[in-house]
């Protein structure tokens, strides 16, 4: 039971995620309450893994605690649940990041289509059911998710290590 819990927060999350990003809302989310705090598992967790990390702001919603920060120069987001534990962090990064054989998918998939926007999904932890359930095949540490846009269409697709593009959904 409690495997199939963590299953639905890490699928949720993602939605969440993918919802975030469609409205490019990273920093507009608001706290639910007035009285919606950081839990301190969350505010531990996030300074034993960041703990040089400078101008944390903290948002709290129903479905997780994000804390945005910055750290050696980069802006970052890092998700937890509502229990505190650690989901994933996330990055805007450019294009070039992008692994090589996941760019040659993307020309071959999308050639006429401009990368818009490149997030990076950073995981941790051991690999289990539900990030296969994620990423498909196998398990990756990290996933980037591509906005393209073209002339008629805007779209995110997901991109691994390995080269796999998959399309998520029209923007």
């Amino acid at each position: 039971m409690k495997i199939k819990t963590h299953i639905m927060k890490k699928i949720l999350f993602l939605a969440c995620l993918i919802t975030v990003l469609s409205a490019k809302g990273f920093a507009a989310d608001k706290n639910d309450g007035k009285d919606a705090e950081v839990s301190y598992f969350a505010e531990n967790n996030f300074l034993n893994k960041y703990y040089a990390a400078e101008d944390v702001k903290w948002t709290v919603t129903s479905n997780f605690q994000k804390a945005i920060f910055t750290l050696d120069g980069k802006s970052m987001s890092a998700f937890f649940d509502r229990n505190g534990e650690y989901i994933a962090t996330t990055q805007y990064v450019t294009a070039n990041k992008i692994p090589a054989v996941g760019k040659k998918r993307l020309v071959k998939l999308y050639g006429d289509y401009k990368v818009n926007e490149v997030v990076r999904y950073d995981f941790d932890g051991e690999p289990d059911a539900h990030l296969q359930m994620l990423t498909g095949k196998r398990f990756y540490n990290t996933i980037y998710f591509v906005n393209l846009k073209n002339d008629k269409e805007n779209v995110l697709v997901k991109v691994t290590p390995d080269g796999d593009v998959s399309y998520v959904k029209s923007l």
